[in-house]
């Protein structure tokens, strides 16, 4: 099997955290492919022509990273989803609105840089507004994945290191202690530091 990712995309490093912490990379090779260069193998498996991207053999190329993340996850136990009842519902939903938070942050740097065109200040502030809500909200419900090893607390985990990679003036931990002992925590774990977005990107 092939994940397709970027070395900055923070839905491929949350798939590649994942991959490290269950001991599955000798069974998933990672390619390196840029979404913006069109290559013809990435769009061979992705038609959407994004990353991350999951070939099996035998089977359809899985794309979007929850639909990944939870393959990888049923590859091998202790899963880092729950399988049913209120649990499950609780990580998935920590996912979703850290995947959220990343869509905002991207559509940000899109606004910000678009080439040959004003930003458009109405864009960049509801999207600043919605990060910032979803921090707030996240902070306050700290105490339900500030311990955790799942699937929510790796995505809240990766969704704050790619503020701090594309948006560090969000000063993000500024009155926020629950999500800055999370970031802290999931830093120190090899799988965190070796999936980091390269400094010069």
């Amino acid at each position: 099997m092939k994940l397709y990712i970027s070395e900055t995309s923070p839905y491929a490093r949350k798939c590649r955290v994942l991959l490290r912490e269950k001991g599955l990379t000798s069974r998933i090779e990672e390619i390196v492919a840029h979404p913006f260069d069109n290559g013809a193998e990435l769009l061979e498996n992705n038609p959407l022509g994004k990353v991350p991207a999951l070939t099996r053999e035998g089977a359809t190329t899985l794309v979007n990273s929850p639909l990944i993340c939870d393959f990888i996850d049923a590859q091998s136990d202790p899963r880092w989803i729950p399988k049913s009842g209120p649990a499950r519902w609780r990580v998935l939903r920590f996912e979703a609105l850290a995947d959220g938070m990343i869509d905002l942050t991207v559509a940000r740097r899109v606004e910000l840089t678009k080439p040959d065109a004003e930003p458009s200040k109405f864009w960049i502030e509801r999207q600043e507004n919605g990060v910032r809500r979803a921090l707030d909200q996240l902070e306050s419900e700290s105490d339900k994945f500030g311990g955790a090893v799942d699937l929510g607390a790796v995505a809240i985990a990766v969704a704050l290191g790619y503020l701090d990679f594309r948006y560090p003036e969000s000063h993000w931990r500024t009155g926020r202690p629950g999500l800055t002992a999370l970031f802290d925590r999931w830093s120190e774990r090899p799988s965190f530091q070796e999936t980091a977005p390269p400094l010069a990107s």
